[in-house]
């Protein structure tokens, strides 16, 4: 394959400016209980950190774990669903409570859409990242989500939003996320707060989705990468 441009589609992440809780503990090595016994030469710059975070932090990945009982989760979740073909769909005509159609979503994708894609829509809502205006987002409606599991037989869907969920007449989250539901049910995850992709707006690429394999996590932040082929 001949590379043209590789695209970091996930936030930077920053400590003590995110949503949701964020620390970072660094020492050097020495000021570490369990790291005393490898001394550092004179004043050397020798560190070691401890990260405490919430698992939906940032661009993160929710996995079935998170809605189903018995689900995968980042451990056990297949790793060629992480990898493959990408698309990404402009919807960002559907503003802040609005709510993406089927007949709108059909139309936007124009028939791209190939079974065994991970999705990627484009509401252009990463720019109110770490604002008080983060949560302002389209939802999809459910006869949409269930198109895209069904008939469109996508493997992933993310978004550069906070999320995809219904909204209830009040703008706060719909109880029991039937969104979520359908789609971890049936064995896609989803990702929020992606960031980057206008540029790969209507483009095919191939995209990697690579979190951490813990144990027993329902989501956890991921690095999300698009890689252009020279075709």
């Amino acid at each position: 394959m001949n590379l043209r441009r590789v695209f970091d589609l996930s936030h930077t992440l920053m400590p003590g400016r995110e949503e949701y809780r964020l620390e970072i503990d660094t020492r050097l090595v020495d000021k570490w209980e369990q790291f005393s016994k490898y001394p550092r030469i004179g004043d050397s710059w020798y560190i070691i950190s401890e990260v405490t975070l919430n698992t939906h932090t940032g661009t993160h990945i929710e996995f079935p774990y998170h809605h189903v009982r018995e689900g995968q989760d980042a451990a056990t979740f297949p790793l060629e669903h992480l990898i493959g073909p990408g698309l990404v769909l402009n919807v960002s005509e559907w503003g802040d409570g609005q709510e993406i159609t089927l007949d709108g979503l059909k139309r936007v994708a124009g028939g791209r859409i190939q079974p065994g894609d991970i999705l990627y829509c484009y509401t252009g809502c990463d720019r109110f990242y770490r604002t008080e205006h983060q949560h302002r987002r389209p939802s999809f409606s459910t006869e949409t989500i269930e198109w895209l599991i069904s008939e469109a037989k996508i493997k992933i869907l993310g978004v550069d939003a906070s999320g995809i969920e219904l909204r209830n007449p009040q703008g706060g989250p719909y109880p029991g996320q039937p969104n979520h539901l359908a789609l971890l049910q049936a064995g896609v995850p989803i990702i929020e707060y992606m960031t980057n992709l206008e540029p790969l707006i209507n483009q095919r690429f191939l995209t990697f989705v690579l979190p951490l394999k813990v144990t027993g996590a329902e989501a956890f932040p991921v690095r999300v990468i698009a890689v252009e082929d020279e075709s």
